[in-house]
């Protein structure tokens, strides 16, 4: 053993690494997620005409489109609070649809070919949206439901990826980093779409805006992605000897069962303590994003550009606080000297209270304030996170290393197949916009969430699952096996990384 623990390879800087550029990819692929993806909350607002307390900003503004296409203006379409609902849920509809899929081609093919995919396929039917509304309400929720497709193809590679590229050590850091790209990206989009709604620069501006800009800025990470974007480490020209010989000593490498137990999957307590988690805290992060911004306009009477900038306040919190997780996970964890799955249970828990004191304080309040629903919404978004970032979700790595990207798929699959419906529930239950529609929004959250804090208490763990492997193992050089049917890594002459 000690001869063995002699030749380990030093753990290569971190700044400039291989790893960190693959964190990157990762990273700018959730900002384009999250800009894409958000952002018509804000655009609905924009676009639609009043409804009861709902109030929407004019704009003479036009953008050129087609000579055929009769042309919109900010506040000219005629949405009901149902129509609204289903729009907002047609993105989550079609990214369902393909999250095993992305797993599955992930686990077979490798990372890059669905990531890129997705990632050309979301901007593209973005940039296509405002046409798409112009023409008919049905073309534009078909043209959200196709790009909601493409960007479900994200869910298992990002896990693949980072099965191929992190030690246990670095799992935390890497992982929480890549992940806050969500929180940066709805920074981004929630006060530009204010803005955007209002432009008008010599009678260019309004809604169209708020789709054509943020896709349009998403084309630069492309350049990012075809240079530092591969699937494993034997795919990359440009790693160092030292850095390879670190992964290969590092990854937890297994040999996984010739046949998928999928029973065993389906039956284990800590994945579906992870799933339980995971849908959870989706329905709660769809009701802040798609719904909370009517709640601003309905009940406090905030105009659209102001409610842009004061939403990002809560994910500028959440970004910082993902990043402080994962700086800090390891150090409290060894500080400590709890086990790894008591420090997650903890962090879950601690998360938990949170969502769920902070939904109470709204509910409770009758005369609620602009200040008390930020510092609200906030502390649901930016302490909330420390049982997503720092609790359950890095866990799938441990729970189960070799089926990564099958997994984020599976369990991404069923917690957006729950929580998509969230949009369409709320816009049910709020049809008058009163304080009493409201609570019952948040109090169906904080069951949930009182629910899966008692459940991950019991039931969650962050160790390995003995139905994940078959035997452990120590690989050659170049025989990392990342897929489910025990295809090697160095894969370059079956999926060439020329591709994209």
């Amino acid at each position: 053993m000690s001869n063995h623990i002699d030749h380990l390879a030093p753990k290569p800087k971190l700044w400039g690494s291989c790893r960190l550029s693959v964190a990157f990819c990762v990273f700018f692929a959730s900002v384009q997620m999250a800009m894409l993806r958000d952002n018509l909350g804000i655009a609905l607002l924009c676009m639609s005409k009043p409804i009861g307390n709902l109030t929407c900003e004019p704009n003479d503004a036009i953008v050129p489109t087609l000579p055929w296409v009769d042309r919109k203006q900010n506040c000219e379409f005629e949405w009901d609070s149902a129509t609204r609902g289903r729009i907002l849920g047609s993105f989550l509809y079609g990214y369902i649809s393909t999250t095993m899929v992305g797993g599955i081609i992930s686990n077979n093919y490798g990372a890059k070919l669905p990531f890129m995919v997705a990632v050309y396929g979301n901007m593209i039917f973005h940039l296509l949206c405002p046409i798409a509304a112009q023409v008919h309400t049905e073309f534009f929720f078909a043209c959200r439901f196709i790009q909601g497709m493409f960007a479900g193809l994200l869910a298992g590679p990002f896990f693949q990826l980072f099965s191929a590229w992190m030690s246990e050590d670095e799992a935390s850091i890497l992982l929480s980093f890549g992940f806050s790209g969500y929180a940066f990206g709805t920074i981004l989009c929630y006060p530009m779409s204010g803005l955007l709604c209002d432009s008008n620069i010599n009678g260019f501006g309004g809604w169209p805006l708020i789709f054509y800009v943020p896709a349009t800025m998403s084309i630069l990470f492309i350049f990012y992605w075809h240079r530092y974007l591969y699937d494993v480490p034997d795919n990359h020209p440009n790693i160092s000897p030292e850095e390879y010989e670190y992964l290969l000593q590092n990854v937890g490498i297994s040999e996984e069962p010739p046949v998928i137990p999928w029973l065993s999957i389906f039956t284990s307590l800590p994945f579906i303590a992870y799933i339980l988690c995971y849908s959870a805290f989706l329905w709660n992060i769809l009701t802040m994003m798609n719904i909370m911004p009517m709640f601003l306009q309905t009940m406090l009477g905030i105009q659209t550009s102001e409610s842009g900038y004061l939403y990002c306040i809560p994910f500028i919190l959440t970004f910082l606080t993902r990043n402080f997780n994962a700086t800090t996970y390891t150090t409290v964890k060894n500080f400590s000297g709890l086990s790894h799955t008591v420090c997650r249970k903890l962090y879950c828990c601690f998360g938990c209270l949170m969502v769920i004191i902070s939904l109470l304080s709204i509910i409770y309040e009758e005369n609620i304030t602009k200040l008390h629903v930020v510092v609200a919404i906030s502390i649901n978004l930016a302490l909330g996170d420390f049982a997503y970032s720092g609790g359950f979700f890095p866990t799938l790595l441990d729970l189960a290393p070799n089926y990564a990207g099958l997994l984020s798929g599976v369990s991404t699959f069923i917690a957006f197949l729950v929580a998509s419906p969230s949009t369409l529930v709320n816009s049910i239950v709020i049809k008058q916009n009163t304080k009493e529609e409201w609570n019952t929004v948040l109090w169906i959250i904080v069951a949930m969430f009182m629910f899966i804090m008692l459940f991950y208490l019991i039931f969650g763990s962050a160790t390995l699952q003995l139905w994940s492997i078959g035997k452990l193992e120590v690989p050659e050089r170049g025989t990392f096996r990342s897929t489910i049917y025990n295809a090697s890594r160095n894969i370059s002459t079956i999926r060439p990384t020329f591709i994209f």
